[in-house]
Formats: structure tokens, sequence, C-alpha cells
């Protein structure tokens, strides 16, 4: 096969980051290719899977080599054309980014600030990831255009000013007129947020205030809520994240509390008739659930149009049965009890 004559296509880019490491993403390419075979023209797809570890300060972006002994999301042996969405998981990966020409998928927004090359300029040293990532998301600096003002717009505002004021001299009425106006309160507007503070605004100034309300937030920008609503939806954002975040924040709370060792040793007392294998077993549960958890959080804060996942969420509908059934009975022992006399 001629490969020299070869030519390859983007067709497919989907990209996962890890629920478990910091740091760990991992893509996959979809190209298609049309080389000679024998001296005939041949089209045949190639799928590439790379790990990487991006970060958008200090250690550089790198390409590392996929574990032998971990889980591929190409699994071995497979048939057909993989398909992938974001919000799917595959084994501890989560996809974020989805891109498929043939199945007509496209990202439902721009990519989080790791993924930017205007934002994490050392994707440059990553080739392969850097060229694909250019060819789905074009990344262009948009520059507001300012509207000349016409000098005939201008020559005829002031002719009409002239021509007002003309009008007015000699005339009791007009004149009683203007001494009303001056005498009349005026009326202070509420000044605008300047337009180039708008446009400065990035992606990564407003992720900065994901953990505040919208309010606080739109007053840390010194922009109105409105403005920042239209920011959100123009960067793909169609919810202010901070309940989400919110809630994942609990929910490590009370499972750092869980952790923590003097809650543990009441655990361990609670559960002395159990193995200890089995407390070993759901202590490692309870870790692997907060490094889920917080992995999760990042994940929001970096593409805040994601769900947060199905397992995330029954977890938190259990914590918060747990929470209201403890409550009830407090409430109804504190009910029992009789009053001294």
């Amino acid at each position: 096969m001629d490969m020299d004559a070869a030519v390859s296509t983007l067709t497919a880019l989907s990209i996962f980051s890890s629920t478990v490491e910091h740091a760990a993403y991992r893509s996959v390419h979809g190209y298609k290719v049309l080389g000679r075979k024998d001296g005939k023209w041949v089209r045949w797809e190639r799928w590439l899977e790379r790990q990487f570890v991006l970060s958008l300060s200090a250690p550089p972006c790198i390409e590392v080599a996929v574990p032998a002994a971990s889980p591929r999301i190409l699994l071995a042996g497979w048939r057909g054309r993989p398909v992938f969405r974001e919000g799917q998981t595959v084994g501890t990966w989560r996809c974020i980014v989805a891109f498929d020409s043939v199945a007509s998928i496209a990202p439902s927004s721009p990519p989080p600030p790791v993924l930017n090359p205007l934002v994490n300029p050392q994707l440059q040293c990553l080739p392969n990831l850097y060229m694909d990532l250019q060819k789905v998301f074009p990344f262009q600096k948009v520059e507001a255009k300012e509207q000349p003002v016409h000098s005939g717009e201008q020559k005829k505002g002031s002719d009409e000013t002239d021509s007002s004021e003309y009008d007015s001299d000699g005339d009791p009425q007009s004149e009683c007129c203007m001494m009303h106006a001056e005498l009349a309160p005026q009326v202070q507007k509420k000044p605008r947020a300047n337009r180039k503070l708008i446009e400065s605004i990035t992606l990564v100034d407003i992720a900065r205030c994901f953990h505040l309300p919208i309010r606080e937030a739109s007053k840390t920008l010194n922009i109105g809520v409105s403005i920042l609503k239209r920011k959100c939806r123009k960067y793909g954002i169609p919810r202010w994240p901070h309940r989400k975040i919110k809630s994942l924040e609990s929910l490590i709370n009370d499972l750092e509390y869980v952790l923590d060792d003097d809650a543990r040793e009441e655990v361990q007392q609670g559960l002395q008739k159990m193995e200890e294998e089995r407390q070993a077993a759901a202590i490692k549960a309870l870790t692997r659930r907060k490094k889920m958890l917080e992995s999760e959080k990042e994940i929001i804060q970096q593409k805040p149009a994601l769900d947060l996942m199905t397992e995330t969420k029954q977890f938190r509908e259990d914590v918060f049965k747990r929470r209201h059934r403890a409550k009830t009975s407090i409430m109804e022992s504190l009910g029992s009890l009789e009053p001294l006399e």
C-alpha cells in the first residue's frame, strides 16, 4: 500500500475526562483515509485512542502512553463504528466533547478552558490534539467593530439644535418652558456597563465566579445580571451552575465527615458484627465516591452545561432521605419528652 499517497480526514473527535485521576484526559480520533492499494484507490477508517495530562498551569501538557492494564475506551475486537455523546460514561471516563460528522453530532458548547488554545496555549505542544481541535472549533478572537458616525448626521443634529435655539429667542412661552425644565428634578439614570469591559470578560473570568450566586457574580464582574446571562448563553451555559456546585460540595463535606477519624470510630463501633474486609470495602467505597464527586465538580466548573451524573443524582437523593429520617426521628424523640413540672 502506498502510504505516501494516503490522505486522512477527521470525521470524529471525542474527549473524555477521568472521574478518578486529576488532569487525566483521553481522546478518541476517527479518520477517513483515502489511499492506494494494489494500484487502486481504497477508502477505510482509522481510529486512535490517546491519553494526556492537561493543565492550565505547571506542569505542562504532555501526552502519555495508554496503560496496557487500563481498560480502553475503544474495546479490543470492537466492530462497527463507535459513536460517543457528551455526558456518556465509559468506565471511569466521562465524555465532555463529542463531534461526529457521520452521525451528525456537534459539540453543544465551546470546549472547557483546558481544551481551548486561546486560554491554554500549552496545547500547541500536542500537535495531534491541537490540529484536530482546530478543525472542530473555530478558535477566533472576535473584535468589535465600532460603527462610524456619519458627518452628515452630526451636521443635521447641529443644524436642528441651532434652529431650535434660534426659534426660542424672543418667544416668552418658550422661555417659560425652558425655566420649568431647569427647575424640574433631574432623574439620574443608572450607568450602563462599559462596552469594552463587557467584551473583555472571558469564559475564564466567568468560571471564577461559579461558586457565587448569579447576582453576586454580576456585582463582582461589574456588569448586570442580564448581561451576564447573555454572556453565559454565548459560551454555551444555559443555566448558572452555582446550585449544582454547591450540591456537590455538600455531598463532599458529608463524606469528609464520615471519613473523619472520630466519625470513623463511631462507624466501626456500630459495625462491630461486620467483618473487617467489609469495613475496609465500605471505607474504600466512600473514598472513591469522594474522588468521583470532586472530579465531577471540576468538570462542571469547566463544562457548566453538562448535567449531573445519574449515579450522583441517586446518591444525592439517598443523602436527602437519610437527613429527613434523622430529622424526623429527632423531632419525634423531642415530642415524646414530658415537660418538667
